[in-house]
């Protein structure tokens, strides 16, 4: 590798490593703090040129991605970005020079799936455009497919499918392509859960409890009133019915006797119900609406 400590600092790493759910990862990180600092003085931290040697070169990529991976595992996704970004230089730099890395699609897909569940949704589609002809097995493989399949699902709002692709369950946790996804797909669920709680602000004033539980994907109702009261909805607790804050019955939304009735808990039907008076005053213009959508369509296909 260079020298004879880095040679032996990497041994120790790859036997640490070998011991798997046992691993000692403070005894990990430390090896490769010190590790990083050998390949720092042999030129290999970040090369800028392809004629050092290659075996040098492998094997400092493959502490690299063993740091990269051991970053997620203990939780450190400001580290995991930076040995990302050491790694690129071998990814995009060195790749002619080198053997293809048989860690470099499952990181790929790993750096993709952190920016989904981010949402930043133009660097996902950015990083994607760095990948050459010359990578298009990257590209195929299966870990890199199933976020991109993950992805178009997201796009596609079809966030049934999302959640079937990564629900954190036993059955499902393992038929993910890569178990370190699991590190992700908690908060791209999260992400998505909010936003259908959005759309369902949107869309009605109130919901059945059980509605919601079906919509949210919650496995309880307790589960449910819990990210109810996160998000300010209230639940009347004679009917069950859950009340968005664009509810007329919400407290936020009652003053004097009306918030008092609320408070005791007056049952109401959805905003596609028996909503009464009120509701069917605030109901849009039908005919109005297709109007203005024909209309678009039309200037859309002439554009076209």
């Amino acid at each position: 590798m260079g020298n004879q400590r880095a040679t032996d600092l990497y041994n120790q790493l790859r036997t640490a490593t070998a011991s798997g759910s046992n691993a000692d990862h403070a005894q990990i990180k430390q090896l490769l703090a010190q590790l990083k600092i050998e390949l720092s003085e042999l030129g290999l931290l970040v090369p800028d040129s392809s004629s050092l040697d290659s075996g040098a070169l492998t094997t400092a990529r493959d502490v690299l991605e063993i740091g990269a991976f051991e970053s997620l595992r203990t939780d450190d996704l400001p580290g995991f970005e930076r040995y990302l970004s050491l790694l690129s230089t071998y990814y995009n730099d060195l790749s002619s020079s080198l053997p293809r890395s048989a860690k470099e699609s499952p990181l790929f897909a790993l750096a993709l799936l952190r920016l989904l569940s981010q949402n930043r949704i133009a660097e996902f589609h950015t990083l994607l455009e760095t990948l050459g002809e010359s990578k298009a097995d990257v590209l195929d493989s299966a870990e890199v497919s199933w976020v991109l399949q993950l992805e178009r699902s997201l796009m596609e709002g079809s966030y049934s499918r999302v959640w079937s692709l990564c629900r954190p369950s036993s059955a499902s946790s393992a038929s993910l392509p890569l178990p370190e996804f699991s590190y992700f797909t908690p908060t791209l669920l999260k992400t998505v859960r909010n936003e259908i709680a959005a759309c369902d602000e949107r869309a009605y004033e109130s919901l059945p409890l059980r509605d919601a539980r079906t919509l949210l994907f919650f496995d309880s109702d307790q589960e449910v009133k819990d990210f109810a009261q996160s998000r300010k909805w209230y639940l009347d607790p004679s009917s069950s019915i859950l009340h968005f804050p664009s509810s007329p019955r919400h407290p936020s939304r009652l003053n004097g006797s009306g918030a008092s009735s609320a408070a005791q808990g007056v049952p109401v039907g959805m905003a596609t119900g028996l909503g009464g008076v009120e509701e069917d005053s605030r109901e849009l213009d039908r005919a109005k609406v297709v109007s203005a959508t024909l209309k678009y369509a039309r200037e859309l296909e002439s554009i076209v």
